[in-house]
């Protein structure tokens, strides 16, 4: 009995000692490259799947400003009193626009207010690649410009993206007819007309 508890209480070997404390280090150390490695690892999941997020939410906000729509817009054609300002739609985006309107801005020769006019073309259901045209008459003497604002569609009349072109320009004003004034030169009175002709020649001094 006295011997075991001599031997319970007798320190270990040095070497022993040693060998236990470079087990513990080691296994320390691998503990701390596996937490290491799930650390870097998961951030590094984080990020690629926040740089996918980022890329789809880009594409998704490309996609919505991409223009869907063409406007070719006409030079305003004035008749008599009245002005008619117009021009053409395309749908260039691949899908179908429901309740199409153009918004023109009309600014007034008196008092410079502006007002702002909404067009429904002729066909507000434009499929992709359709075409349609719009035009509204104004009266000359009311408004002194017009400028196209953009292009609305659906039941909130929501903008959408759109690019505007030159469309028709206004026709060549006709030239009036030139006209050739004769203008006769008044002829002498009396005895002071003095023509030197071959019938009737005079000496020179």
């Amino acid at each position: 009995m006295q011997l075991l508890n001599e031997l319970e209480v007798e320190p270990l070997p040095i070497e022993e000692e040693e060998r236990r404390h470079t087990q513990r280090l080691l296994v320390g150390l691998l503990c701390a490259v596996i937490v290491a490695g799930i650390v870097f690892g998961g951030y590094f999941l984080l990020r690629k799947r926040h740089e996918r997020q980022l890329a789809a939410a880009a594409e998704i906000e490309k996609q919505k400003n991409a223009a869907k729509v063409e406007v070719f817009v006409d030079d305003a054609m004035t008749n008599g009193k009245s002005t008619l300002l117009g021009g053409t739609l395309h749908n260039i985006s691949s899908e179908s626009l429901h309740n199409l309107a153009v918004q023109l801005q009309l600014r007034k020769r008196v008092g410079s207010g502006v007002e702002l006019r909404v067009v429904v073309p002729e066909s507000n259901e434009l499929a992709p690649d359709a075409r349609t045209r719009y035009s509204v008459q104004v009266a000359t003497q009311d408004y002194i410009s017009a400028t196209f604002l953009g292009v609305v569609s659906g039941d909130s009349h929501a903008a959408i993206a759109f690019k505007a072109f030159p469309g028709a320009a206004r026709p060549p004003m006709d030239v009036p007819p030139s006209k050739t004034i004769i203008v006769e030169k008044p002829r002498s009175k009396g005895g002071d007309e003095f023509i030197n002709t071959p019938n009737n020649p005079v000496r020179v001094p």
